[in-house]
């Protein structure tokens, strides 16, 4: 038995993302709407790999880039909010 390429493993991580989001988007309309604060550390980990699957299906650098911008943007975002949350240790 063959195992899958590296796309198809980025697919089904993609995929399970997808799910995660459904997941965290139907806890929001819940009052103690905690699982919001997995937003940014999801959609961190789905810039990264729209990134890598956009550069595995050969795309213009310029998506690649983007993803990584976006991938980047959201882990910023996950600290700026954990900092606040807990401060500096």
């Amino acid at each position: 038995m063959a195992l899958p390429g590296l796309a198809s493993v980025v697919d089904l991580a993609l995929a399970i993302i997808v799910v995660e989001l459904v997941v965290i988007a139907l806890s929001l309309r819940r009052p103690d709407a905690s699982q919001a604060a997995l937003l940014p550390t999801v959609l961190s980990g789905l810039g990264l790999l729209l990134a890598l699957r956009s550069a595995l299906a050969g795309a213009a650098p310029a998506l690649t880039l983007a993803a990584l911008s976006f991938g980047g943007l959201a882990h910023v975002a996950d600290l700026v909010l954990r900092l606040r949350r807990h401060g500096p240790r």
